[in-house]
């Protein structure tokens, strides 16, 4: 008896027979959203808001202390007014709610108690596997800010106004106009934004912006007549900081204008800042004030962008959306909606009621609910993933503790609510079990059946094929210039001349040596003086020798095309008379049809362009800024890891995508030879022949792109998860092992 008494249904009988009472100093107010009323009710006690629609409101109103609730949703439905009817579950959550959100009382002290265990008491376990899924966002309160909040919207209250919404426009046109003229530097700039050298700057900014941000929403708040009862800080994953502040009073704004002012003034002083800081970026010079200013204008345009105006997070963009489309409690019915859908045409529950009303736009919300949820699971599984980078693989322990909680909290509510649905609609469990079960081995079978080609990405840059530089060999005063930059040459053609007087004057000198070696060695011939005659004609020999060498040294004084192709250099007009030393690169012939690609593989993508290589597929080169793509053939891959950049352009300094550190702090920051730098992470260096391709669209030396590589054979979707997952934690347990 005594299982029977704790279970769910004693407590629901335990709610229909008790008399709750709502308390009296709730505040209620009448709003209108999409032509249709609902009504506010207000906790003074906490602050919170609550919106009910027509009939919870009359139930709620109903509950007097004297009436049971079986009594009152007996009445409800004995009405005309088919609209006022709640069936006893319905009521049972509300009461559930009411109960939890402390907004009822009863007289009866004993029986109210017994009713909050029976409640609570299935439910503690599942609390407490919430709290433990909750490691991932901490929510830290730090007081009650509102007697600040007002002082700043007494002083600063214009902000909201229209007037300052117009200066408003104009600076942020201002600041996307000055960011568009200087768009390549700003471009180049955003590669080393997020380098491991600019985090703990990164860090104060984004502390600073996100206090901003929230000031706005508690200014905007005030200045319309709401309260902020409560401020503070959410810790994402242990190391992000996200502020908050509590300013559901503006629920009961009339306005939606104004509530979605307050929703969206986050942003909005967000993107004020982000404006000034670009026009002021725009005006001076580089350095670390231009880096900090830089870092403003991405972290207070782009990420407010992509998080607080996401509407499928219950950020601001949510309370926008929710307000222009006049659907309060827009997330709720849209998850209420998915919940339906699987209830009724997954689980076959022909009796779950449809949760909407008739007048609601039901296409809308559940296209939005559908996309809520899976956005849902795309955050968990990336924070999850994310959890475990933590703390030098300590982090492994935080993911799996909030995984398994929300894992496990999930199938508690599922069993529960299968439960309870199988006895309402009088459905055997064993007919449930079995129609999930099949539904679940379709969904393997699905992920066992779809095939996917693996494709692992890495950057890459063009080089020129070895051979096509003209360098300096013999030193001299560059005097001639016989091809421009850009000019189509054949092989021979001369490119420059240079003038180094000694060293032909030491040729002719030599010249002149050997002739009279020559004479002499004739005259001892002529005199029969075989000794002096031999060792003349070694002596000539070396004379030759010397002048052969130097011939060859001195006809380096004309610089000749080593093959077909395009002239690059720069700066080549500068050198003009100017003393050019040895090795000095004066230019490199381009071979139009010819280069290699120079791709630097990370450790995780190593397997598979080996993969490629073995089975003899082919490279995509895919540049960036061109729509076209071409093909290349594996040449050389090296099976050693390398902190060396191959190549300037590859790395952040040389507007690359890879992140580097310097090797001394002696080099100047703005070196351009990878020499000074090291990646930092090692890679793989994988060298491959681009195929040939038409002139005129010819890659250059130095454009950079992404080298794909494609696996060998298709693999299901359900292997390819396995291996992610296992490589993951095997890269954890490395990492784990190395600290």
């Amino acid at each position: 008896m005594s299982d029977s008494k704790n279970s769910p249904d004693f407590a629901v009988r335990e709610i229909e027979v008790t008399a709750p009472r709502v308390r009296e100093d709730l505040r209620w107010s009448f709003q209108e959203m999409g032509g249709e009323g609902c009504y506010l009710l207000e906790d003074p006690l906490t602050g919170r808001f609550y919106r009910l629609g027509k009939r919870e409101h009359v139930f709620v109103k109903s509950l007097d202390g004297r009436r049971s609730i079986a009594q009152i949703v007996a009445q409800l439905a004995s009405t005309t007014d088919d609209e006022l009817a709640l069936d006893p579950q319905e009521a049972g959550s509300l009461v559930r709610m009411l109960i939890d959100a402390g907004l009822v009382v009863s007289d009866d002290s004993e029986h109210a108690g017994r009713v909050w265990d029976e409640v609570n008491r299935p439910r503690e376990h599942q609390q407490a596997l919430g709290k433990m899924g909750q490691l991932l966002f901490l929510r830290l309160p730090l007081g009650n800010p509102d007697r600040f909040f007002a002082f700043l919207a007494r002083k600063i209250g214009w902000i909201a106004s229209p007037g300052f919404a117009l200066i408003w426009l104009l600076v942020v046109a201002w600041g996307t106009l000055e960011i568009q003229h200087e768009w390549p530097r700003f471009r180049a700039q955003m590669a080393g934004v997020f380098n491991f050298g600019n985090l703990w700057i990164l860090g104060l900014l984004w502390i600073v912006l996100k206090a901003f941000h929230e000031c706005w929403h508690g200014i905007v708040c005030r200045r319309f007549g709401g309260a902020v009862p409560e401020a503070g800080v959410t810790l994402l994953l242990f190391t992000t900081p996200l502020g908050y502040v509590n300013a559901s009073s503006s629920i009961g704004f009339p306005s939606k204008w104004q509530r979605i002012a307050v929703s969206a003034a986050g942003m909005y002083g967000e993107l004020l800042i982000a404006a000034i800081a670009a026009i002021a970026w725009t005006h001076i010079d580089p350095g670390p004030l231009s880096a900090a200013l830089h870092q403003v204008v991405v972290l207070s345009s782009i990420t407010t962008v992509l998080f607080n105006a996401n509407p499928l997070m219950r950020f601001d963009g949510y309370y926008i959306l929710s307000d222009l489309l006049d659907i309060p409690n827009l997330y709720t019915k849209g998850q209420s909606m998915t919940q339906w859908l699987m209830r009724r045409w997954v689980l076959g529950l022909k009796k779950a009621k449809f949760p909407l009303h008739p007048n609601e736009p039901t296409f809308l919300i559940t296209a939005y609910g559908m996309a809520a949820a899976i956005w849902r699971v795309i955050v968990i599984v990336g924070l999850l993933s994310a959890a475990t980078m933590l703390f030098e693989g300590a982090g492994l322990i935080i993911a799996l503790v909030a995984g398994a909680a929300m894992i496990l909290q999930g199938i508690g509510g599922a069993i529960r609510y299968l439960k309870k649905s199988a006895t309402a609609e009088g459905l055997r469990p064993v007919r449930l079990i079995l129609r999930i079960s099949l539904i679940s081995g379709l969904l393997v079978a699905a992920s066992l059946w779809i095939k996917i080609t693996p494709t692992a990405e890495a950057p890459a840059v063009v080089q020129d094929i070895s051979g096509g530089e003209v360098r300096v060999e013999c030193p001299g005063f560059l005097t001639g210039i016989g091809a421009a930059p850009g000019d189509l040459v054949k092989a021979g053609d001369l490119l420059a001349r240079l003038e180094n007087v000694e060293e032909v004057s030491r040729l002719r000198q030599l010249e002149k040596e050997i002739e009279r070696s020559r004479l002499k060695r004739d005259i001892f011939l002529k005199s029969d003086q075989l000794a002096a005659w031999q060792a003349e004609g070694e002596h000539f020999a070396a004379l030759e020798a010397n002048a052969d060498e130097l011939r060859s040294y001195t006809a380096t004084l004309e610089l000749r095309a080593p093959r077909d192709g395009i002239v690059l250099a720069r700066d080549l007009e500068s050198l003009e008379d100017t003393w050019v030393t040895p090795g000095t690169l004066l230019m490199s012939v381009d071979a139009a049809d010819q280069g290699e690609l120079v791709i630097l593989a990370s450790q995780e993508d190593w397997e598979r362009f080996s993969e490629a290589k073995e089975a003899g597929h082919k490279l995509e080169f895919r540049p960036r800024g061109r729509w076209q793509t071409v093909t290349a053939t594996f040449r050389e891959m090296i099976p050693r890891a390398s902190t060396d950049p191959a190549h300037f352009a590859l790395i952040a300094p040389g507007d690359g995508p890879l992140a580097v550190r310097q090797k001394s702090q002696q080099g100047s920051k703005n070196s351009r030879k990878e020499s000074n730098y090291e990646l930092v992470k090692p890679r793989f260096e994988i060298h491959a022949d681009l195929d040939a391709f038409d002139a005129g669209k010819a890659f250059r030396e130095g454009e950079i792109g992404i080298a794909v590589a494609r696996a060998s054979t298709r693999k299901s979707l359900a292997a390819l998860v396995l291996r992610q997952a296992k490589d993951q934690l095997q890269r954890l347990v490395e990492r784990r092992t190395r600290s």
